[in-house]
C-alpha cells in the first residue's frame, strides 16, 4: 500500500492506495503549532481507524506548499515508518511538461492537480483549486501545465473582512435561500458563496477566451462542495484529484528511477 499526503495550508489530507485505487482518504486542519509527535499521532491515528499497520505501507509521497511544517511532517513519517517519503519538488521526475518563466517556483499543489488532470480527463482543461486560495490551473491540450491565476479564496476572504470590519461577524459560509440578503449573516454570505460562483464562471469563460478553446472545467479543495453548486457552467467536482495525481507522480518517479538504475 502507499501512502499520500498532501499539506495544504488549511487542510492536509491524506490518501491510501492499493493496487492503484484509493480505498482510504483523511481530511484533518493544518496546524502550525502542532509538534512532530501530534502529526505522528494523526498519520497513526488514520492507519488504526482503518485497520492497516505501519509495516503494510510500502512508500510514502508527501506534497507541501506550507514549509515550515515540511521538515516536522517528514520527521513523523520517519518516525513511524522508519522510511524517509518522496517529496514531491526539484528532482522528482513528474512527467509533467511546465510552461512558466520559473518552473522551480511552481507549486506542488499545481503540479499535483496539473497530474491529475492529465490522467483522468480530456485536456484542454482548467482545474479550479476552492482553498487558502482559489487557483485556476490551466492544462493545455497537448497536456503541459500552462500556467494559472490565483486569487482570495473564500474563507479566508470572509475572515478578514470579519477581522476589518468592527460590525460583521465571522459566517459559517452556508448559501442563503436568496442572493438578497435581509440580514448580516445573509448578505455575507451571499457576497461569499454567490460572489465567488460569479467569479468563478466568470474567470473561466475569460481564459477560455484567451485560450480560443473550450476547456473541460473540474474543480477539487475543501470548499468546491460548497461553491460548484451554485456556478452556472458545468464544472465536475473532484475531492480526491490531488491526492490522485500524487498517486500518479509517484507510480512515474519510480518507474522513471528503476529505468536509471537498470541502465
Amino acid at each position: 500500500m502507499i501512502l499520500v499526503i498532501d499539506l495544504g495550508n488549511s487542510n492536509i489530507v491524506m490518501g491510501i492506495y492499493r493496487d492503484d485505487n484509493l480505498v482510504h482518504s483523511f481530511r484533518t486542519n493544518t496546524d502550525l503549532t502542532k509538534t512532530e509527535d501530534e502529526y505522528a499521532s494523526i498519520i497513526h491515528h488514520f492507519l488504526v481507524i482503518n485497520q492497516i499497520k505501519e509495516e503494510e505501507i510500502e512508500n510514502i509521497i508527501f506534497a507541501s506548499v506550507v514549509p515550515p511544517l515540511r521538515a516536522i511532517i517528514i520527521l513523523a513519517i520517519n518516525s513511524l515508518f522508519n522510511k524517509m517519503p518522496i517529496l514531491l519538488g526539484p528532482g522528482t521526475k513528474t512527467g509533467l511538461m511546465i510552461k512558466a518563466d520559473n518552473p522551480n517556483e511552481v507549486g506542488a499543489d499545481l503540479i499535483a492537480g496539473s497530474v491529475g488532470v492529465i490522467k483522468k480527463y480530456n485536456y484542454p482543461a482548467i482545474l479550479i483549486d476552492l482553498g487558502t486560495a482559489t487557483k485556476f490551473i490551466i492544462v493545455n491540450d497537448k497536456g503541459e501545465f500552462d500556467g494559472a491565476v490565483i486569487a482570495p479564496g473564500v474563507r479566508l476572504s470572509a475572515e478578514a473582512l470579519a477581522n476589518r470590519a468592527a460590525q460583521l461577524p465571522h459566517i459559517e459560509l452556508v448559501a442563503p435561500p436568496k442572493v438578497i440578503g435581509k440580514n448580516t449573516p445573509d448578505c455575507m454570505n451571499s457576497g461569499a458563496i454567490y460572489g465567488a460562483a460569479s467569479m468563478i464562471d466568470g474567470m473561466v469563460r475569460r481564459i477560455q477566451k484567451e485560450m480560443n478553446q473550450k476547456c473541460t472545467l473540474i474543480a477539487t479543495g475543501g470548499l468546491a462542495e460548497r461553491i460548484i453548486p451554485h456556478c452556472e457552467e458545468k464544472i465536475i467536482t473532484d475531492e480526491t484529484l490531488l491526492l490522485d495525481g500524487l498517486y500518479y507522480i509517484y507510480k512515474h518517479h519510480q518507474k522513471k528511477v528503476g529505468e536509471r538504475k537498470n541502465a
